[in-house]
């Protein structure tokens, strides 16, 4: 009896197994690029943006999703899904955005990002903290 509850447990075990790794090859299979890294260049900063997945939506823009973050020396926004074009490097997120500098932070709705990261537009509710 107890060998038989061993072999129901591991048949258990294995099935559970192979449906996580069904699951993984499921979600890993819709994403075109695993945890990109791109850069918004200007003539006097970098902006460095990462993620955690990115979807091709044409030959130019990407569609960011999950811990999205853009870097500079500056400052930081934090948000869960942007547009990027690669070419105009531009950037335009409708989710909760956390914006962070040294005096400043901002939460707000959404963000656009032109002029090659030299303009910023908050938008929707946002709240200012000034320091």
């Amino acid at each position: 009896m107890l060998f038989i509850f061993l072999i129901f447990i591991f048949i258990k075990q294995i099935s559970t197994s192979n449906e996580k790794l069904k699951n993984i090859q499921t979600k890993s299979t819709n994403v075109d690029i695993s945890q990109p890294k791109f850069a918004i260049n200007n003539e006097t900063k970098k902006i460095y943006i990462t993620a955690e997945e990115g979807n091709f939506l044409n030959k130019n823009e990407i569609l960011l999703r999950e811990n999205v973050r853009f870097k500079s020396n500056d400052f930081s926004i934090e948000t869960e899904n942007v547009i990027f074009d690669r070419n105009e490097q531009t950037a335009h997120s409708k989710t909760k955005s956390l914006f962070k500098s040294e005096n400043t932070e901002i939460s707000s709705d959404g963000f656009d990002i032109h002029e090659k990261g030299n303009k910023i537009i908050f938008y929707g509710n946002a709240y200012i903290i000034l320091k």
